[in-house]
């Protein structure tokens, strides 16, 4: 059954490597950066939940490839 609760908002500010692979992303695949976000953020929580903080060393070395180039 589907929730009639209202989604909140976040703002969330990207760097703009990230922010314009976002964007070309959603380009190729007609997805809104709005669905896109959400996905990547259903997709950690299930990440998090089945292998713990184990995740974020991964996380943290692709989040340094952006910030280097």
């Amino acid at each position: 059954m589907e929730s009639k609760e209202k989604p909140s908002r976040l703002t969330v500010y990207l760097p703009e490597k990230p922010r314009a692979e976002l964007l070309k992303i959603a380009q190729d695949t007609g997805i809104s950066q709005s669905q896109l976000v959400v996905m990547a953020t259903l997709s950690l929580i299930a990440n998090y939940r089945e292998k713990g903080h184990a995740i974020f060393s991964e996380l943290l070395g692709v989040s340094s490839q952006f910030n280097d180039k």
